[in-house]
C-alpha cells in the first residue's frame, strides 16, 4: 500500500504527522510524506518532501498562494509518476485551491483521497469555505474525525453526508515529550523554584480563550500570591495587546509571564517540565495535541468542558473542567488545581497512563491502513 500523506503545516503539526508516518510503515503501510519547510526529522524516517511554505514568516500572501499552486501541481506530478493508491489529506488552507487540486488529481489519477479533518471548518472562516470544504468532503473517499462529539458536529453540517465519516483518535505524544528535573527547568527559565506555574503553551488564537484565562487568574491570584501564569506561544490570526491590556489593567505584572513567539522544539521541554499543571481555556475545539503534550509531560490539566476534553480529561484524577467562555468557572477549576497541590505527580501519571493505553499510535495506524484497503 503506497501512500502519499499530505501535511502543509508541520512545522506547528509535526509530531502528530511524523507519529502517523512510522506507525503506519510499521503496520506495513509505504508512505511518503509532503510537508513544509520543517528541516529537522524528528525521528521520521520516511521519505519527505519539502514543497509548501505555508508557515514561512514574512513572505508575502501572493508568494505563499503561487506556492501553494506549484505545490499542488508537484504532488499531482508524483502521484502520476509514483503509482500511488491512496492520497491522505489532513489540512484545507486555502480551500478553492485545496478542491479544485483534489478534484483534478481524483479524476485524472483515479487516486482514492482520504481525509483525516483536524477542523472540520476553520476557526476563522472564509465566506467560501463551507461551500468548499463540503465539496471536498464529498469527494472523499474516507473522513476521519479525531473525537465523537465530531460526528456529530460534522452530521449538523453535512447533514447530506451523515454517516460518511469515521471516528479515530489523535493519537498521543510520548515520543516527543523530553521530560527534565524541574528545579533545572525553572533555574533555565528564571523562575522561582517555590512558585506555583500554572502554563498555558502553543498558539495564541481568538478560540484559545486567553483573556478568559486572564480575567479568571485576576480574581484568584491575589489570594494565591505565591502563583504565576505563564503563556508562552506564538500568535495566529490574533491580537496580543487586548492580553496585554487586561494584564496592565488588572496589575498583573508580576504574576503574569509572557514569551509570546514561536517556541523552538529545543525549548518546549523547559516550560513543560518546569510547569506544576497545564491550562487550555479554549472556547471551541474539534481535538487537542496540546492536552496530548501535557500528559505527555505528565502533567494536569485545567480545561473546558468541550468534547474533545471530555474524552481525554479524568475528572478529579487527571484533571479539572470548566465551562467555555466562563470565568468564574474557570476561576474555581483554577482554584481546585492550586488546592491540589501534593498530588500533582499522581495526577500527571494518571494522565499520562490515561493516553498511553487509550491512543496508541500502533492501534490508530491499523485503523487507517483498514480504510485505506477498504477503497483501494
Amino acid at each position: 500500500m503506497k501512500v502519499l500523506l499530505v501535511d502543509q503545516i508541520a512545522k506547528v503539526n509535526y509530531k502528530y504527522s511524523f507519529s502517523l508516518a512510522n506507525a503506519l510503515e510499521a503496520v506495513g503501510a509505504n508512505v511518503a510524506l509532503v510537508m513544509d519547510q520543517k528541516e529537522e526529522d524528528a525521528g521520521c524516517g520516511c521519505e519527505k518532501y519539502r514543497w509548501f511554505n505555508t508557515d514561512e514568516k514574512n513572505i508575502k500572501k501572493s508568494r505563499k498562494f503561487l506556492n501553494y499552486i506549484s505545490s499542488y501541481k508537484k504532488i499531482k506530478r508524483e502521484i502520476e509518476q509514483g503509482e500511488y493508491q491512496v492520497l491522505h489529506i489532513q489540512w484545507l488552507i486555502f480551500s478553492p485551491v485545496d478542491y479544485y487540486y483534489l478534484h483534478k488529481i481524483k479524476k485524472k489519477t483515479g487516486i482514492k483521497i482520504v481525509v483525516t479533518i483536524h477542523d472540520i471548518l476553520p476557526f476563522n472562516q472564509k465566506f467560501y469555505d463551507y461551500r468548499c470544504h463540503k465539496k471536498i468532503y464529498d469527494l472523499a473517499d474516507e473522513i476521519i474525525v479525531q473525537a465523537d462529539n465530531n460526528i456529530e458536529r460534522f452530521d449538523e453540517l453535512f447533514p447530506r453526508m451523515a454517516g460518511k465519516e469515521v471516528m479515530i483518535p489523535h493519537g498521543h505524544f510520548l515520543d516527543y515529550a523530553e521530560r527534565i528535573d524541574k528545579n533545572t527547568a525553572r533555574n533555565h527559565l528564571d523562575f522561582l523554584h517555590d512558585e506555583k506555574i500554572v502554563l498555558f503553551f502553543g498558539q495564541i488564537k481568538k478560540v484559545k480563550g486567553v483573556g478568559v484565562l486572564l480575567n479568571a487568574f485576576a480574581q484568584i491570584k491575589d489570594e494565591n500570591p505565591n502563583v504565576l501564569l505563564v503563556i508562552a506561544g506564538s500568535v495566529w490570526k490574533d491580537d496580543f495587546s487586548q492580553y496585554q491590556e487586561i494584564i496592565d489593567q488588572k496589575g498583573m505584572g508580576k504574576a503574569v509571564r509572557t514569551d509570546i513567539r514561536y517556541i523552538p522544539d529545543e525549548e518546549i521541554k523547559y516550560y513543560y517540565s518546569a510547569a506544576d499543571f497545564c491550562v487550555l481555556p479554549y472556547l471551541d475545539v474539534y481535538q487537542s495535541g496540546v492536552v496530548q503534550l501535557s500528559y505527555a509531560y505528565k502533567k494536569p490539566v485545567v480545561a473546558t468542558r468541550l468534547g474533545a476534553f471530555k474524552e481525554v480529561v479524568l475528572e478529579g484524577r487527571s484533571g479539572f473542567m470548566c465551562e467555555p467562555g466562563d470565568v468564574d468557572s474557570l476561576r474555581e477549576a483554577l482554584q481546585k488545581a492550586l488546592d491540589s497541590y501534593g498530588r500533582y505527580d499522581e495526577m500527571g501519571q494518571a494522565g499520562y497512563d490515561y493516553i498511553r493505553e487509550k491512543f496508541s499510535w500502533t492501534e490508530i495506524a491499523k485503523k487507517i491502513v483498514e480504510l485505506y484497503q477498504k477503497v483501494v
